[in-house]
């Protein structure tokens, strides 16, 4: 991944705070958008949204399973943004 893509992700997940916030919870585990919702304190559908534009950006993605709610992790590129993201200054 290039520095300016990089980049273009940070700033991406920067700009909203409940994409930021997702992001940092899925990273200390894979969760379900009800439990995000309620870590957050967040209607669902705004997790879900958050969600759905971070997967679309590579950085989260579902995990299999033939559970009825379906749980996220972040991917190695949402790592990595991640970690970016934290040492840059606000």
């Amino acid at each position: 991944m290039s520095l300016n893509g990089i980049g273009r992700a940070v700033s991406f997940v920067s700009r909203s705070e409940v994409r930021s916030h997702v992001l940092v919870d899925i990273s200390k585990g894979p969760r379900t958008p009800s439990e995000l919702a309620s870590i957050e304190n967040k209607h669902v559908s705004h997790v879900s949204r958050a969600l759905s534009e971070l997967r679309a950006q590579g950085l989260v993605e579902p995990i299999p399973s033939n559970s009825r709610e379906r749980y996220y992790k972040a991917t190695d590129r949402g790592y990595l943004i991640l970690a970016t993201f934290t040492k840059s200054p606000r």
